[in-house]
């Protein structure tokens, strides 16, 4: 998604987090363990993990984006009463760091992503593609990473999570065979996904999808194409004769638009990529928004 969210720098927000503290903090009022997470994928499966015991504030919501996030005195607030920080990890959330500096947080932090192997990319500034999450294994590692580290901020609930974890995982099983399912009557050569930036390797590898290109060839969604880039895309499309160039819920099309058109395809802007959807969307939850990916493209496909 290509919405910047500046709100105020780093200098500020450590002003604000002082001023909060002269104030008093009120951070754990509820007598629940109090979780701050990234990106909303963790975000849900913290509280997926969690259940009762936990108070999840998530810092992103649908309209933003992880990659170049900016951080506001609130989150800085978030993270300084928090009991445990979740991050997606893979530098997705690399601005993590300076907000927890900034905001003299000192709570233990878990990076779902650790011990997922990377598919590999050529961005500078990223061990390898880090939208991990969309690959259902990786998905279940994430989820029992995210259970460890609230077992050590909270040892009490140590079983609890082991349990809530392990029925989670039970569901992203069957998430995956849902979606098999659904993509098995459509031959794998016809599974061609293109998309607004690189973030469906995990999901592609998962379901036996073919990548043919991003309109953004990144995993991040700062660079603009060149028009070189462009055409070689374009040309890329009629070649393997794609129909359809998927974007994402939020985002403005306007580059898609002008790809399919050259190309002679169409857009569906109904992917969930870095973001799940807002509140009472059906598409706020992880699994409900991977199964809408999977409608999406199926319908797509099978499209006279």
């Amino acid at each position: 998604m290509r919405t910047i969210l500046i709100i105020v720098g780093f200098g500020a927000l450590a002003a604000a987090v002082a001023s909060v503290a002269g104030c008093g903090a009120t951070g754990g009022s509820s007598g629940r363990v109090q979780v701050v997470a990234t990106t909303m994928q963790v975000a849900d499966f913290a509280r997926q993990v969690g259940g009762d015991r936990v108070e999840v504030t998530g810092l992103l919501d649908a309209e933003a984006e992880p990659h170049d996030y900016e951080p506001t005195p609130s989150d800085a607030e978030a993270v300084s009463e928090a009991d445990l920080v979740v991050a997606n990890g893979a530098n997705l959330d690399d601005w993590l760091g300076d907000l927890l500096e900034q905001a003299g947080a000192d709570a233990p932090r878990v990076e779902a992503a650790r011990g997922v192997t990377l598919l590999p990319t050529d961005e500078e500034g990223f061990p390898g593609d880090p939208h991990v999450w969309h690959d259902p294994t990786a998905a279940a590692r994430m989820v029992d990473n995210v259970a460890a580290g609230l077992a050590r901020a909270d040892p009490a609930g140590r079983d609890a999570y082991r349990r809530r974890a392990a029925i989670y995982r039970q569901r992203l099983d069957r998430m995956a065979k849902s979606i098999r399912e659904s993509f098995a009557p459509i031959p794998p050569e016809q599974r061609d996904l293109v998309t607004s930036h690189d973030a469906f390797g995990y999901f592609a590898r998962a379901y036996d999808l073919n990548v043919i290109g991003s309109v953004l060839p990144t995993v991040t969604t700062e660079a603009e194409p060149s028009a070189q880039q462009i055409k070689a895309l374009v040309d890329e499309i009629r070649a393997e004769r794609v129909r359809t160039v998927f974007t994402e819920e939020a985002v403005e099309p306007r580059l898609e638009r002008r790809v399919a058109e050259e190309a002679g395809a169409r857009v569906s802007t109904s992917l969930y990529a870095d973001a799940l959807g807002p509140p009472g969307s059906g598409t706020a939850g992880f699994v409900e928004a991977e199964l809408a990916n999977a409608r999406a493209m199926r319908s797509a496909w099978i499209a006279p």
